[in-house]
């Protein structure tokens, strides 16, 4: 089962069987909006960041500091509907994480947060959006900040399956009208 393998990270970026539960706090998501979330970023303190905010909200979150482990794992066990991507990665740049998942169309839908350092400029900001990044995060990382997006991409996510429904609602529709007139 794919939500057993997510969890709270480790510096290994390995996966473990740890489930997170939502809290009734206020704030939190319901345990049915959960969201699959990977963070790729070779800080262990953005990673521990992120994986503690998100936890609270109740997601499931897998973190890996290696690209192609993370790779190796959204193969494995399917796409997330999130990524927060480090820029600053070995092995493979995050610019090249977003043209694979990019290149393969059971990847596209995957919800990409592109993580910038203060010191990365417009031109920086600018590349990651033309490689796929939806959004994009200046750190130091705030808490309401990253909750925002996340809430941003439920939202988004939820209208466009709404769009989707009704568009094919419609198309039902279409079709019985048109099988009526045909019998008449």
């Amino acid at each position: 089962m794919l939500c057993s393998l997510w969890r709270s990270g480790d510096r290994e970026g390995r996966l473990n069987t740890h489930r997170h539960q939502a809290t009734k706090q206020q704030g939190a998501t319901d345990v049915t909006g959960q969201l699959r979330i990977i963070v790729l970023d070779t800080s262990p303190t953005t990673r521990k960041i992120l994986e503690v905010i998100l936890h609270r909200e109740g997601h499931l979150v897998a973190s890996f500091d290696d690209p192609l482990e993370a790779l190796r794992a959204l193969c494995r066990h399917g796409p997330a509907d999130l990524l927060f991507l480090g820029l600053d990665l070995p092995t493979m740049d995050a610019f090249d994480v977003l043209k694979h998942l990019r290149g393969e169309p059971r990847f596209q839908s995957v919800g990409t947060i592109a993580l910038l350092d203060e010191r990365d400029g417009v031109l920086v900001r600018l590349k990651a959006r033309l490689a796929g990044a939806r959004w994009v995060v200046t750190k130091p990382l705030v808490r309401q900040q990253i909750v925002d997006l996340v809430s941003a991409y439920r939202l988004q996510r939820a209208t466009s399956q709404e769009s989707s429904q009704r568009a094919g609602s419609t198309i039902l529709d279409d079709c019985e009208t048109s099988l009526r007139l045909e019998r008449e």
